[in-house]
């Protein structure tokens, strides 16, 4: 059956709502403006369900709502129900224990009344588990990082704990990382222990991106966001654009 263009009905929280067959529970509460708390959802990654900030309840079940798709008319959802509360305070007290400092997991604590396990704070390095960085890294075509091990001794790091060789150091890891853990400096780039020279703009020698980046991204003459958006307007306006240095 074509499902392209038909519409679930349903409710959450009580509230009616319409979307398109397939559509996430997340993102149609969202439509509907209600807040369901979310840690290792982006909504320019492919969804993972690993922290599962974002359980909501459904006739005593509990669901991953960025994970959970429409497709059947008539289904209820609970997103602050005794069930889901008490859910999402357990994982909370589980990220806690991880990123104890996190200023957004602080909140949620607060508004939840909760307060990591004193039990569970052995070990804590400020990441997650959540794999945002290894979703994003894939996103920006490498694939240098990993989540390897299991349970509390899992973590992301490169091929055999080392700096990665397929990493180009675009730090897309370090700012897709809900929680600030992945440590990265500026000019040079310096990030999982390789360090990347920079390459200025032709037009305005801000630097953009590092060489590897710009190679992989196959952009021919690249120039920083502000001068692309610049010559733009002025191609709009029959001015002349800039000229290139030769290669």
């Amino acid at each position: 059956m074509n499902h392209t263009h038909r519409k679930v009905t349903g409710t959450i929280d009580g509230r009616k709502f319409e979307a398109p067959h397939g559509a996430t529970l997340l993102d149609t509460a969202k439509g509907l403006g209600l807040t369901i708390p979310t840690l290792c959802h982006h909504p320019g990654l492919p969804p993972d369900g690993n922290c599962r900030l974002c359980l909501v309840e459904s006739g005593g079940r509990l669901l991953a709502s960025c994970m959970y798709p429409l497709r059947s008319d008539g289904e209820a959802f609970l997103t602050a129900s005794p069930l889901a509360l008490e859910a999402r305070a357990f994982v909370l007290r589980l990220l806690l224990a991880r990123a104890p400092n996190d200023a957004y997991l602080l909140g949620l604590a607060g508004e939840l009344g909760v307060g990591a396990d004193p039990r569970l704070t052995d070990g804590a390095d400020g990441c997650i588990r959540c794999g945002r960085c290894v979703r994003a890294c894939r996103a920006a075509g490498s694939e240098a990082i990993a989540l390897v091990g299991r349970g509390r001794e899992r973590k992301v790091a490169g091929p055999f704990f080392e700096a990665p060789i397929d990493c180009v150091g675009c730090a897309a890891c370090a700012r897709a990382c809900p929680t600030g853990h992945i440590a990265y400096s500026e000019e040079p780039r310096s990030i999982w222990g390789r360090d990347f020279d920079l390459e200025p703009c032709p037009l305005c020698g801000r630097p953009m991106g590092t060489p590897e980046e710009l190679r992989r991204a196959g952009v021919e003459n690249p120039v920083c966001p502000a001068c692309r958006r610049r010559e733009y307007s002025k191609s709009l306006m029959g001015l002349p654009e800039a000229s290139f240095p030769a290669p």
